[in-house]
């Protein structure tokens, strides 16, 4: 009969098969088989829903570990032990182990440790070969055109077995899309749905709930499988967006970040995007004794209100923005609806060279050249709408009845893409001491073609 005291270690992983036992049955188990060896349980150390292949660190086993118990209970040696470095750590302990239904574990012989790593390598074995099937599993089903999730995604619902839209919510979606093409930020669109009450499942709306929405490619019925597209023709699902809506968010989303807009957070017109007149470095706002100041960070060269700043800056842009000549030269912008038109036809025009293939109409060699150059008829006409949709805000602005109402009405983030568009602002240092604002000390480049 052995007596001591002992540590009961217990886990379950992942795997929902029903091959492995349950927490409660394993630590059911252990305790009895404690009792039977006059064992008194000191500790019982639970890691729930974590695989020990997965490389996750099981918090409750390394707890386990350091308070180096007097001998160890488990259920069987792979829910102690699947990687031979987990082995490795309990040899090092110099302890007893006892398995429900493996017997002892004598870690203590050399003929016992080679034993309880040969177990431990077939282990890593059947674990990864398990993976290698689940992966196998997983491109299959995104092969044939499923759409597996655990969580519900915002805009579709289970249901009848089937993936449906759920009508009101993509709605939303497609609001999404619309407003950050039309030059919203994430922070600005997650603000208004959370002022107008638009419903979600946890929690208010942000800056990430929104961007992570915005970027899963399963609303434009695009498969994919970690991260890269599967080729398919039995997507088992209906797109909530077209793929010109996503390519163009895409785009947007890559033009955006190439620009450097500092933050779609920021609260403040100008911060991140003027510029330190001594070292060039971007000057962010911050509070000062009570006062918004903008303020260059990394040197600490000038500091200026941001309310002196930003009004020099915002009465500049308004009154270049009524000037007839320019208004003039924005009122010949083309629509972009034609081009868009054009695009759709060629696009088409694309899609039937398949077709035509198919039915040996063309040879592949033909439909190979017809495609090269109607996908650089697109590709060049895609420039052309980025353009102007780049240039969209300014031209809304400009040719407002009233430039400064039309300015007030404008959301912060389109506030700030128009600046950048058309400005740099350089902020100089002015001498030391209390001195009314000077106005010529904020530097006004014009970098637009149109300013």
């Amino acid at each position: 009969m052995t007596t001591g005291s002992a540590a009961i270690y217990c886990r379950i992983s992942q795997d929902r098969t029903g091959e492995q036992a349950g927490v409660e049955r394993q630590l059911k188990d252990c305790r009895a088989l404690a009792r039977k060896l006059d064992l008194t349980v000191d500790h019982v150390y639970t890691d729930n829903d974590i695989s020990a292949t997965s490389g996750k660190v099981r918090p409750q086993f390394e707890a386990m570990l350091s308070a180096r118990p007097a001998s160890i209970v488990a259920w069987h040696q792979d829910r102690l032990l699947r990687l031979t470095s987990d082995l490795e750590k309990v040899i090092a302990l110099d302890v007893p182990v006892y398995t429900v239904t493996a017997g002892t574990l004598d870690l203590t012989t050399p003929a016992g440790r080679a034993v309880a790593r040969t177990v431990a390598a077939w282990s890593t074995y059947e674990g990864e070969q398990k993976a290698t099937r689940q992966r196998a599993a997983n491109v299959q089903r995104a092969e044939a055109g499923a759409y597996a999730f655990s969580r519900r995604p915002f805009g579709y619902e289970r249901r009848d077995g089937r993936v449906v839209i759920v009508e009101s919510e993509a709605s939303i979606v497609r609001e999404g899309y619309a407003r950050y093409l039309a030059g919203d930020s994430y922070y600005e669109i997650a603000k208004d749905w959370n002022e107008r009450g638009v419903p979600t499942f946890t929690g208010p709306w942000s800056m990430a709930r929104v961007r992570a929405m915005l970027r899963n490619e399963r609303y434009a019925g695009i498969v994919t499988y970690l991260g890269e597209t599967v080729e398919t023709e039995n997507r088992q699902w209906d797109p909530i967006i077209d793929r010109e809506t996503w390519d163009a968010y895409v785009r947007m989303r890559g033009r955006r970040k190439r620009a450097g807009d500092w933050s779609t957070q920021t609260k403040h017109l100008l911060s991140g995007i003027i510029y330190c007149g001594v070292c060039g470095s971007r000057m962010l706002a911050r509070p000062d004794h009570g006062v918004m100041k903008y303020s260059c960070t990394t040197n600490w060269c000038t500091t200026r209100r941001a309310s002196d700043v930003e009004a020099v800056v915002e009465g500049v842009v308004i009154a270049r923005l009524q000037d007839p000549e320019l208004v003039s030269r924005l009122r010949q912008t083309p629509d972009v609806a034609p081009l868009e038109d054009e695009l759709q036809t060629l696009r088409t025009r694309r899609d039937d060279l398949a077709a035509m293939l198919a039915d040996g109409i063309l040879s592949r060699e033909a439909v190979a050249d017809q495609a090269k150059a109607l996908t650089g008829k697109i590709d060049a006409l895609m420039r052309r709408v980025d353009a102007l949709r780049a240039g969209s805000p300014v031209t809304d602005l400009a040719l407002a009845e009233s430039v400064p109402g039309r300015w007030e009405q404008l959301a912060l983030p389109t506030k700030r893409l128009i600046v950048q568009s058309l400005v740099r602002v350089r902020v100089l240092k002015t001498r030391p001491g209390r001195r009314p604002f000077d106005p010529e000390s904020v530097q006004i480049e014009w970098v637009s073609e149109d300013g």
